[in-house]
């Protein structure tokens, strides 16, 4: 978390932009924006995502330190570097680093029992998802409509239209979720 923190901030700080403006440009309140990158709060998966966003970079970006770019890239479960947002029960880990140029991100998912990518739907940039139930059950919002999906379900979705994942369920869930740019 304190890695993901520090990144938000040099990515901002790299562009010139104060506190104010990435807030403004990712629709979160400036308070918020300053108590993530001091790592005294921690962003929902959909705050992550606006973030993101508004920095003009691809989600897995934000974990990635450079050090492997431009080679193959084998990702070790060991070597995975996990995001856990406490106030959405949900985690995320990137299964490549080091290729923030790439069109693809390719992302692990866990939603707890009653977690949920963000208190509201939300929309992402420009481009693709695709998403695949590997554990468990999940509940996909999108346009008003919430859809469940078991293990082995899939969804492919447009990511600039309001979207939410909910587990409702007892356990944990897992998503292999594709993000295409």
């Amino acid at each position: 978390m304190e890695q993901v923190c520090k990144k938000i901030r040099q990515l901002r700080e790299d562009k010139g932009w104060s506190v104010r403006g990435l807030a403004a440009r990712a629709e979160i309140s400036p308070s918020a924006l300053s108590q993530i990158e001091t790592g005294q709060n921690s962003p929902s998966i959909a705050t992550l995502e606006k973030i993101c966003v508004a920095l003009q970079i691809p989600i897995v970006a934000i974990f990635d330190d450079g050090e492997t770019a431009g080679l193959p890239l084998i990702m070790r479960v060991g070597d995975r570097r996990k995001f856990y947002s406490a106030g959405s029960h949900a985690s995320l880990e990137p299964l490549a680093h080091g290729l923030p140029q790439k069109k693809m991100q390719p992302l692990l998912m866990v939603l707890e029992p009653g977690g949920e990518c963000g208190e509201h739907p939300y929309a992402s940039a420009d481009g693709e998802e695709f998403a695949i139930v590997t554990r468990g059950t999940a509940t996909f919002e999108q346009s008003g409509i919430s859809t469940e999906l078991q293990e082995g379900d899939a969804v492919y979705y447009d990511p600039r239209l309001p979207h939410n994942w909910h587990n409702h369920g007892a356990g944990a869930t897992t998503l292999l979720v594709v993000v295409a740019q």
